[in-house]
């Protein structure tokens, strides 16, 4: 009865500090010019302080982006192709990004960021999602 108990504490304690791989495959790139960039974020940060970041240069029109060592729990992902490299979103008029940009579930937001809930997925084991990158246009 012991080793059973002993057992099924490890068991807890080792799903308690799981960590899993997160893939966030990106499309939607038009240009092979500068990187994708990656924030991944809690709730309680949602577009705040992100708890992963990553980059990969851009060198084809789909990339996949690896985060090891994620603690399982709720996230949202926000992404955009910086095409010049100057290591931020570029906006133009009333702040509207002039570069592309993503989020997880590809959700869109009216008037401004998609708020976290329509963003979020979990991440309980190795995870992939998939996000295709959009720019800003006054058409309908």
């Amino acid at each position: 009865m012991r080793t059973i108990l002993f057992a099924l504490m490890l068991l807890a304690a080792s799903t308690v500090n799981a960590q899993s791989k997160l893939t966030i495959v990106v499309d939607g790139i038009e240009k092979n010019d500068g990187k994708i960039l990656v924030a991944v974020y809690d709730s309680a940060n949602f577009l705040k302080k992100p708890t992963y970041v990553n980059f990969a240069k851009v060198e084809n029109e789909e990339i996949a982006i690896v985060l090891q060592n994620v603690a399982v729990g709720e996230y949202a992902v926000s992404v955009f192709h910086d095409e010049n490299n100057n290591n931020r979103l570029d906006t133009g008029s009333f702040g509207i990004p002039t570069e592309k940009t993503g989020f997880s579930n590809n959700a869109k937001g009216k008037m401004g960021t998609p708020p976290f809930s329509e963003c979020k997925f979990t991440v309980d084991d190795d995870t992939v999602i998939y996000i295709t990158l959009t720019g800003y246009s006054f058409e309908k």
